[in-house]
C-alpha cells in the first residue's frame, strides 16, 4: 500500500486554465492554477438595436418557466460547474450562498466529460418558446483556451415576455434553427461544442433582458443568497455541497498517451483515452484515471487494482483539501505482472472505503488497441449547392482499415475506400444522421465509429423517425415474491452503442406484477442498435447484454428473468427461479452500501410506513424484511455494471 498526502490542491473548475501536479508515487492531479479569467459571454453581449429591445423595468418576479436545456439529464455525461456569480466585485457567490462558480461568470456552465461525448452529439433544446434573433455557426469548436480564439457559435431566442436566453459555445455548423423561426420549448436547437473562449466541451445558458441598452443577467436559480423565485420549470438539485462524485474512469497503456507515463498532457483525458483491447502482462506500467466532483471532507480516495481472481494487487490513495468543481486524478503504478494471472482484471475507486465504481481491462500476452477516429469523431454538414467531401483518418495509423456506410442516405458515397462525398441534400427532414465505422480488415472488436448529421432549415423539423417500442419483461428483487410481483414504475432507457453512451430516449411506465410491460421511444429510430436499461428508485441500475436492434412497427421484446447472461456483467439475482434486478440502492449511487442500509435501518427505527423509497419490498411497513435485502447486497458488494 502506498501512502499518499496531497501537499495542494486549489479550486478547481473545467472551464480554467490548470496544470497537473504529481501528489503522490505515480499519482497525478490535475487542478486550477489561474485565479482570473474571461467570462466567455461579457464582451459579446451588447445591445444591437437591430435586433435587440429594452424593457421599462426589471423582470425579477415572473418571467419564462426553463426547462432543462439539454436532452440528456443532470450526471448522464452532463456536470454544473458553474453556476451565476451574484456578487459584484472580486468575491463569488452562488445562488446557495457558496462559490460554486467563478468571479464575474453570467450563466450555468453545463459540461460534458469530454470531447469524445461532444463526438457523441449532445442535443441542445429551447429551454423556453421564442423567436431565435441570432445565430452564429461557422466558428472552430474544440478550443480548450481563452486567447486568439473565434467567437463563440451561439444562438439567441426572445422570449414572449422581452427576455431572451442565450445558449453558447455550440458545436460548428450544428444550429438546426433558422433566424426568424419561432421553436417551441423542447425543441431541439444545436449540439454541444467548445467554440469560443472555452475550454472544454460545455453550454453557457444565460438568461436576461436589456433596459436602456444594457444587459441585466437573471439569475434563474433560487437558493439562499438568491432569494428571486426559481426560474426553472423543475430545479435541479443543488451540486456546490457535492461530497465526492465520480463521474467516469478508465485504463490506459504508455503507448495511448505518447510513451511518456510521468508527463501526461490534460488533452489526453479531455479526449478520453481509449481502453485497450487487452493490456500485456508484460507492460511496465499502467495507468487509471478518474474525472470527479468532490469537497474537503477528510474522507479518502482510493484506487484499488485487483487480479481477475479478486486478490489485491496493488491500491493507493488521495484526499481533497478544496472544493473540486471538475478535476482529473490518474496513476501509473508498475506492472509488469506477467501472464500468470491473465483475464479480467479490474481496477476499483472508493471513497469513504465504499466502491463508487469499477473498471475492468483484460491482460493477456500482449497489447491490443483498436483504432480510433481522428481528430474528431463526428461532423455536421449543411445544406450546400457544391460537392463537400471528408477524409476519414484514424490514430493509429492502420495499413488495412475498412470503412462502411450506415445508413447513409442515397446522396453520400465512399471514394477511394476513406473520402466521404456529400452530393446535393435530398432528404425528408431538417436533420439526418447517419454514420461509418472504421475497423482493421473488417473485425468486430477493432473499430471506431464516425457520426455525421446533415441540417437543411429549408426543411421542416422531424416529428420522430417512427415509433419504437420495446415489450420488457423484469422482476424488482425486493418486490418478487418469487410468483408475482407488486407493481411499481421504473424507467426505460435508450442509450447509444458507443462509448460515451448518449441518451437517445426514455419512457417512465408501470410494470405489471407479471413483470411486464411497453415503452415507447419517438425520438430512436428503427433500424438502429442500442443499449436498453432500467432504473428504479430504489434498484440498481441494470443493463442489457448488448445492444438490440428495433425495428418500424414491430415491438422488440427482451426479457431479463430467463438468465443472469440478459444483463451486462450478469448482474442479476436468482430468486424464486427467476433472475431479477438487485434492490437496495437507496440513494441511487450505483451500489448498495452502508448509506442504504443506514437509511433503511433509520427509517425502521421510526417506524416509517407508505411509499418510501426504503420499502424494498412494498408492503408499505419500512422493516426488517427490506433489512435484510439491503444488508445482504451491501455484504456482497452489488453494483452498478455498464459498458
Amino acid at each position: 500500500m502506498k501512502t499518499v498526502i496531497i501537499l495542494l490542491m486549489l479550486q478547481i473548475s473545467v472551464l480554467t486554465f490548470g496544470q497537473s501536479e504529481k501528489i503522490g508515487d505515480e499519482l497525478y492531479l490535475y487542478s486550477d492554477k489561474n485565479s482570473s479569467q474571461p467570462n466567455c459571454t461579457a464582451e459579446e453581449i451588447k445591445f444591437d438595436p437591430a435586433i435587440h429591445e429594452n424593457i421599462s423595468g426589471p423582470l425579477n418576479m415572473g418571467g419564462p418557466s426553463y426547462d432543462w436545456p439539454l436532452k440528456a439529464a443532470l450526471n448522464e455525461g452532463l456536470v454544473i460547474v458553474n453556476y451565476v456569480d451574484d456578487l459584484a466585485g472580486g468575491s463569488i457567490k452562488d445562488y446557495n450562498d457558496n462559490d460554486w462558480s467563478y468571479n464575474g461568470h453570467n450563466g450555468t456552465d453545463i459540461c460534458l466529460h469530454d470531447f469524445r461525448n461532444m463526438d457523441r452529439f449532445y442535443a441542445i433544446k429551447a429551454a423556453e418558446s421564442g423567436v431565435v434573433i441570432q445565430t452564429v455557426m461557422n466558428n472552430f469548436d474544440r478550443n480548450t483556451g481563452w486567447s486568439n480564439v473565434d467567437p463563440a457559435n451561439k444562438i439567441l431566442i426572445k422570449h414572449d415576455d422581452g427576455s431572451y436566453a442565450y445558449y453558447y459555445h455550440l458545436m460548428k455548423k450544428s444550429v438546426t434553427v433558422k433566424l426568424g423561426e419561432y421553436v417551441q420549448k423542447g425543441r431541439i436547437i444545436g449540439y454541444v461544442g467548445s467554440s469560443g473562449v472555452s475550454t472544454d466541451a460545455h453550454l453557457h445558458f444565460e438568461s436576461g433582458y436589456f433596459v436602456n441598452g444594457t444587459w441585466n443577467k437573471r439569475d434563474p436559480w433560487q437558493g439562499d443568497y438568491n432569494h428571486l423565485p426559481s426560474q426553472w420549470a423543475d430545479q435541479e438539485a443543488y451540486v456546490g455541497n457535492t461530497a465526492f462524485k465520480l463521474h467516469d474512469m478508465g485504463v490506459f497503456t504508455s503507448s495511448l498517451i505518447g510513451g511518456d507515463m510521468d508527463n501526461i498532457p490534460i488533452s489526453y483525458f479531455k479526449e478520453r483515452i481509449f481502453t485497450p483491447n487487452t493490456v500485456s502482462g508484460y507492460e511496465g506500467r499502467i495507468g487509471f484515471w478518474l474525472q470527479l466532483q468532490g469537497n474537503n471532507t477528510g474522507k479518502q480516495i482510493r484506487y484499488e487494482i485487483r487480479r481477475s481472481d479478486g486478490s489485491l494487487f496493488d491500491d493507493t490513495y488521495f484526499y481533497l483539501n478544496s472544493q473540486a468543481q471538475f478535476a482529473w486524478s490518474w496513476w501509473t503504478p508498475t506492472f509488469n505482472v506477467g501472464i500468470g494471472t491473465t483475464g479480467d482484471w479490474y481496477v476499483r475507486v472508493l471513497y469513504d472505503n465504499v466502491e463508487k465504481g469499477r473498471y475492468f481491462f483484460d491482460v493477456q500476452l500482449l497489447t491490443s488497441n483498436r483504432p480510433r477516429m481522428y481528430p474528431v469523431a463526428a461532423k455536421c454538414f449543411r445544406r450546400s449547392i457544391f460537392v463537400q467531401r471528408d477524409t476519414l483518418r484514424v490514430r493509429p495509423v492502420r495499413a488495412n482499415m475498412q470503412y462502411q456506410l450506415v445508413n447513409a442516405p442515397p446522396n453520400v458515397s465512399l471514394t477511394n475506400d476513406s473520402i466521404l462525398t456529400i452530393s446535393t441534400f435530398d432528404q425528408p427532414f431538417r436533420s439526418y444522421d447517419f454514420k461509418v465505422i472504421g475497423s482493421m480488415g473488417g473485425s468486430a472488436s477493432l473499430r471506431d465509429t464516425m457520426l455525421y448529421k446533415l441540417i437543411d432549415t429549408t426543411k421542416n423539423h422531424s416529428s420522430g423517425n417512427g415509433i419504437v417500442s420495446l415489450e420488457l419483461k423484469s422482476y424488482l428483487e425486493g418486490r418478487y415474491n418469487g410468483s408475482s410481483m407488486e407493481e411499481d414504475t421504473i424507467t426505460v432507457l435508450l442509450r447509444s452503442p458507443l462509448s460515451p453512451y448518449a441518451l437517445v430516449d426514455y419512457d417512465k411506465v408501470l410494470t405489471l406484477s407479471n413483470g411486464t410491460c411497453i415503452a415507447n421511444f419517438p425520438n430512436a429510430s428503427s433500424g438502429i442498435y442500442y443499449y436498453i436499461l432500467i432504473r428504479h428508485r430504489n434498484s440498481i441500475e441494470t443493463w442489457a447484454k448488448t445492444v438490440q436492434q428495433f425495428q418500424l412497427g414491430y415491438p422488440l421484446s427482451y426479457n431479463f428473468t430467463t438468465s443472469k447472461t440478459k444483463a451486462y456483467g450478469d448482474n442479476l439475482k436468482l430468486k424464486g427461479g427467476e433472475y431479477c434486478i438487485y434492490s437496495g440502492d437507496v440513494n441511487q449511487d450505483g451500489a448498495v452500501d452502508v448509506t442504504d442500509v443506514s437509511m433503511v435501518d433509520n427509517d425502521i427505527s421510526i417506524f416509517v410506513q407508505g411509499y418510501e423509497v426504503t420499502d424494498l419490498d412494498g408492503d408499505n411497513f419500512v422493516d426488517a424484511s427490506d433489512q435484510a435485502i439491503a444488508d445482504n447486497n451491501s455484504f456482497n458488494f452489488v453494483v452498478k455494471i455498464r459498458p
